[in-house]
């Protein structure tokens, strides 16, 4: 089976309306899921957006450095492309 694209998202939360442009830009073709966000600088704001997009907090993050080192771990866990919203 091949494997998806696994994304993360660099902005584009609550509120931001490209955000979700590209998030279902994406999900289109069913060939990328997202896997963690950096979706705002505000960590409440962050969190919240994540939370409704349904991912767990541990993969949600406010620095989008560390979401980026995070994404560089074991080859099942790595993140193939950022999405800067």
């Amino acid at each position: 089976m091949k494997q998806k694209l696994r994304m993360g998202m660099i902005g584009g939360g609550i509120g931001a309306f490209i955000g979700g442009v590209h998030r279902m830009a994406a999900a289109l073709d069913g060939e990328i899921e997202l896997v963690c966000g950096a979706f705002s600088s505000d960590p409440e704001k962050s969190a919240a957006s994540g939370a409704e997009l349904g991912l767990p907090a541990e993969i949600v993050f406010t620095e989008f450095e560390e979401m980026i080192d995070q994404g560089k771990g074991a080859p099942e866990q790595q993140v193939h492309v950022f999405c800067l919203s």
